[in-house]
């Protein structure tokens, strides 16, 4: 349980946060490479800037959420009806 969560800067690359409360918590331009994101409650989380590049989001809640800027690459999987793009995240290169 993360609700609020102040996480600004955190290196979690490769962490397993599947099916964690993660609501409204601050990820700004945190480290989530290959992070397993899978069934987490993103609701209204701050993700601007973070790096999602190969992170597992498939059936994340990511409703009301920031993803401005995030960056993520071919390997990221997305939530359904997720639209990275329109969100504001960044598709980048390896």
């Amino acid at each position: 349980n993360l609700i609020e969560a102040h996480l600004p800067y955190a290196n979690l690359s490769g962490a397993n946060l599947s099916d964690a409360n993660l609501w409204e918590a601050n990820l700004w331009e945190a480290n989530l490479c290959g992070a397993d994101l899978s069934g987490a409650r993103l609701y209204k989380a701050n993700l601007n800037g973070a790096d999602l590049r190969g992170a597992n989001l498939n059936g994340a809640n990511l409703n009301g959420a920031d993803l401005s800027e995030a960056k993520y690459n071919a390997d990221t999987t997305w939530p359904e009806g997720v639209d990275p793009v329109a969100a504001g995240a960044e598709l980048v290169e390896d």
